[in-house]
């Protein structure tokens, strides 16, 4: 057998001991039982010991350090069973990768293990008024005033805002410079004082989309990633 199809057994006995069966397809003739309350958590945290959310990111950041085959064999295994992956959020498809990328050590300890486990919920900051595909012409506002930046503003069209935790978002830190330049990104805690959501009621009467809106919110310097008015490139 080789180390593939080893790998294979191994991810496919896992996932039939470890999946909720309220998380997989009912076989036939049985129906599939109501999530309880804990089922997609702790799937989340047995998936994530195992480094399968994020197959290919490092192990100390929460990962398998696998390659992109055995990445494929995990994805395989769960649409086998019809099942998913607990972590696949915009935390694991857009801030991780760039936080791999550009952020600074200790901002990896500690954003990227929860991000495997599906510890926090993330959303974008980015879209505002009048700054949809024209991104760059952002205006919500970012001072430095000692170890926290303040933020003022507004974003919309904030996808999952009003279930998500942390916002990873673009802000202006330099008004005076040209508009693809002056912007920084920053993460911050979704509960802080002066964060606002109102959800976007569309015709159907659901809401995935939300406002959201910063009225003095401080945010810890801490949280920049990479440096003050880099936000562009990354």
């Amino acid at each position: 057998m080789s180390s593939l199809e080893s790998f294979r057994e191994e991810v496919r006995t896992f996932v039939a001991e470890n999946c909720p069966p309220s998380l997989r397809n009912p076989k036939p003739g049985e129906t599939r039982p109501t999530p309880g309350p804990d089922d997609t958590k702790k799937w989340a945290h047995a998936f994530a010991s195992k480094g399968f959310s994020v197959p290919t990111w490092p192990k100390e950041h929460g990962g398998g350090s696998f390659g992109k085959d055995e990445a494929a064999i995990i994805g395989e295994e769960l649409a086998r069973i019809g099942s998913y992956n607990p972590a696949m959020s915009f935390g694991t498809m857009m801030l991780g990768p760039v936080l791999l990328e550009f952020a600074n050590h200790e901002q990896k300890l500690e954003h990227l293990p929860k991000i495997a486990r599906a510890d926090i919920r993330w959303c974008q900051g980015y879209s505002e008024p009048g700054s949809g595909s024209d991104l760059a012409s952002l205006r919500t506002r970012a001072v430095r005033e000692g170890d926290h930046y303040v933020i003022n503003g507004q974003k919309i069209w904030t996808t999952g805002a009003h279930l998500s935790d942390w916002m990873f978002c673009l802000v202006r830190t330099d008004t005076s410079a040209p508009k693809h330049q002056g912007i920084s990104f920053i993460l911050f805690d979704l509960k802080s004082p002066g964060v606002t959501i109102k959800p976007i009621r569309l015709i159907s009467g659901q809401s995935q989309f939300c406002e959201v809106f910063f009225e003095n919110v401080k945010a810890h310097a801490h949280n920049l990633v990479g440096k003050e008015n880099d936000g562009w490139t990354i």
